[in-house]
């Protein structure tokens, strides 16, 4: 395996490892090009004339989630979150298996605490199994999830 240095001359917009199972690093470049690059053939990466970083990281989130409660639960679970700004906010909820089995609304949310119940049925009204589900909150293109526990 030969030894790959990586140099570029143009900003690059974002660096993200798309898949940890293909350990593949994409790379997008200001030019909105992108190249991917199996991890395993990077040795060392150099920038160099870079003149300017832009950070990602203070964004500041318009969504929290404080968690579900009771977890574990048995008959119903309440959901709550906290927006900074007035929204539709929606919770998506799914098996353990990956497979989205109910969607729950929130309609015109209030700025601050809010909280939506989730009464352990499927979108088909099936009472679901006790296992681990996963929700996930989606508001102002954020997207946060977590873990739920339901036992009998």
């Amino acid at each position: 395996m030969k030894l790959l240095i990586i140099a570029f001359m143009v900003l690059i917009t974002s660096c993200t490892f798309v898949n940890a199972q293909t350990d593949t690093l994409v790379i997008k470049l200001k030019n909105n090009q992108s190249d991917k690059i199996a991890v395993s053939q990077i040795k060392k990466i150099t920038f160099e004339n870079v003149s300017g970083v832009q950070e990602h990281n203070k964004q500041t989130s318009t969504l929290i989630i404080n968690g579900n409660n009771p977890n574990p639960f048995q008959e119903k679970t309440d959901i709550e979150f906290e927006i900074t700004t007035l929204g539709n906010v929606e919770i998506y909820i799914f098996d353990n298996n990956g497979n989205q089995i109910q969607v729950l609304e929130c309609i015109n949310c209030q700025i601050g605490k809010n909280t939506v119940v989730w009464n352990c049925l499927d979108k088909n009204n099936n009472r679901v199994q006790s296992g681990i589900y996963v929700y996930e909150v989606r508001f102002n293109n954020e997207i946060k999830s977590k873990k739920m526990l339901m036992v009998k």
